[in-house]
């Protein structure tokens, strides 16, 4: 039935969604070559291995599920390969993503990759008619790469039959359920292999067959089972929908496959572009942006003969929404960490933050371009090494000048505000320290030598000593004072320190 009269729109409908052999298409959408071929896919442990799915063209040469590979591959003309899970998981991403624009409330039935049951009620007034959505909703999955049935119904499970046992659109208008499903075969609603024995030896091949026994007696006969059964048949089986709830950020994620090994970056830049640009678009359909980039690099196998992987994660400082940026930021992160060998596939997988927002100024921006800034980091990093770009930050270590370097994050706006707190003096330290002599009156310093000049010492403070972790073989401890330099040409206020072990001095730092 082709057309909508005499359907509710405002009534509960389902749109179910059948792609025909969904394992064999989920590998000819990676391999085009083989669309128009008699494919077989084996699963299980060699030698052992079965046929585990077919298309129409390998059944029509006789190729059936449970065949071991030796009888496929005595086929002339048919293609044998290995389950790719994988590519069953990038199909079924496809399909859900395609019919998330259809409906909120999708299910997955179980049993049958591929299949998708949507509830389209209310839908009318985006897509029009139910004959209208199953229509547009094929043809969007069509150019994905992907045949597919479509079949609308107010009966879950009839819409999951008519999907899975006609080709093209079915709407079934209301309470016409049975009708539609006379001429479908027995298959379509799963029997087990002992009721299918049964059925088969009572002459019952079609759902009007099954449909037309008495029900009581069917029951007497097979239980349960055999009601569920006849009220299938009838279309009259209720079904408590279970939508699918996954998150945004499992659906953030492409994956590609490389036809031949490639060992320079430059070539690869060119399909990296149009993966971030497919993970901005879902990123920014939710008005958000990328606050990190995860890219695995899948290469060739080892001597063991098993796959290597390279894995790199790029966090920028601020949420980006510029796929340039990201790019580029991903380039010089592999420039500066390559991989070990040749690349035969491609994942690439983001994270997604809300956008940061800030106030610039009339005239000029109070900070610079977050992109632009990632950038020049990411160069620093690449040139000095990923410990010698960051932003200083104190451990807790009563070691005088310990810090490391962390990741750096500018502060939120609020922090950006004028401090009305009068600033201290500074103290400029220097790194390394620099060497100095030193003449003692007593125990006092009284004259420093230092860059060739001899300062006399005006003032001073201290001494403050320092010592810890006497524990171990990193030991330190100091003698530290604050002086006031003077010689004849020039004026200096800083820090000297000494090592008491060595009885070495240096100047740990200058006021300004």
């Amino acid at each position: 039935m082709a057309s909508s009269i005499g359907v509710d729109e405002s009534a509960l409908m389902y749109a179910a969604l059948y792609a025909l052999d969904f394992p064999v298409q989920a590998v000819a959408h990676q391999k085009p070559e083989l669309r128009k071929r008699a494919v077989a896919l084996l699963d299980g442990e060699p030698p052992l291995e079965t046929v585990y799915a077919t298309n129409i063209q390998a059944r029509a040469l006789g190729i059936k599920e449970a065949m071991s590979r030796l009888q496929a591959e005595s086929f002339v003309g048919a293609v044998v390969l290995r389950r790719d899970r994988e590519c069953e998981e990038s199909g079924l991403s496809i399909l859900h993503t395609t019919a998330c624009n259809f409906s909120p409330r999708i299910e997955a039935v179980d049993g049958h990759p591929g299949t998708y049951v949507l509830d389209i009620q209310g839908m009318h007034s985006l897509f029009g008619d139910a004959a209208q959505l199953a229509d547009k909703l094929r043809k969007r999955i069509m150019a994905a790469g992907f045949l597919a049935n479509v079949a609308v119904s107010q009966n879950f499970h009839t819409a999951c039959c008519l999907a899975r046992g006609r080709a093209g659109v079915s709407i079934v208008p209301p309470e016409s359920e049975a009708t539609a499903l006379e001429s479908l075969p027995l298959d379509v609603l799963d029997p087990e292999p002992e009721q299918a024995e049964t059925f088969a030896s009572w002459g019952i091949r079609t759902l009007a067959e099954l449909a037309a026994l008495h029900e009581t007696d069917l029951i007497a006969r097979m239980g349960q089972a055999g009601k569920r059964l006849h009220s299938l048949a009838r279309g009259e089986w209720p079904h408590l929908m279970i939508p699918l709830e996954v998150s945004f950020e499992s659906e953030l994620a492409e994956m590609m496959e490389l036809d031949y090994p490639v060992e320079m970056l430059e070539p690869l830049l060119f399909l990296l572009a149009r993966m971030i640009d497919q993970l901005l678009a879902k990123v920014l359909s939710r008005s958000h942006a990328i606050a990190s980039l995860k890219v695995i690099l899948k290469l060739e196998r080892d001597a063991d003969g098993q796959f290597q992987t390279h894995q790199r994660i790029v966090r920028p400082a601020l949420p980006l929404q510029d796929a340039r940026t990201l790019l580029k930021l991903v380039q010089l992160d592999l420039e500066a960490h390559p991989p070990k060998g040749a690349i035969v596939a491609l994942d690439v997988s983001a994270q997604s933050a809300k956008p940061h927002r800030a106030q610039h100024g009339l005239f000029l921006p109070q900070c610079p371009e977050s992109g632009q800034l990632e950038i020049l980091l990411a160069r620093l990093r690449k040139l000095l090494g990923y410990e010698q770009v960051g932003s200083p930050e104190l451990l807790d270590d009563n070691r005088p000048d310990a810090f490391r370097m962390a990741r750096f994050a500018p502060p939120s706006p609020k922090l950006l505000q004028t401090q009305t707190a009068p600033v201290p003096t500074a103290l400029r330290v220097c790194r390394p320290p620099q060497a100095i002599g030193v003449a003692l009156k007593g125990t006092l310093p009284a004259q420093v030598f230092w860059k060739g000049q001899r300062y006399m010492v005006a003032e001073l403070a201290g001494p403050w000593r320092f010592s810890g972790q006497w524990w171990s073989e990193s030991n330190w401890s100091r003698e530290e004072w604050d002086v006031r330099l003077m010689c004849s040409s020039s004026e200096q206020t800083c820090r000297i320190a000494r090592d008491p072990s060595s009885n070495c001095w240096y100047v740990q730092g200058t006021y300004d």
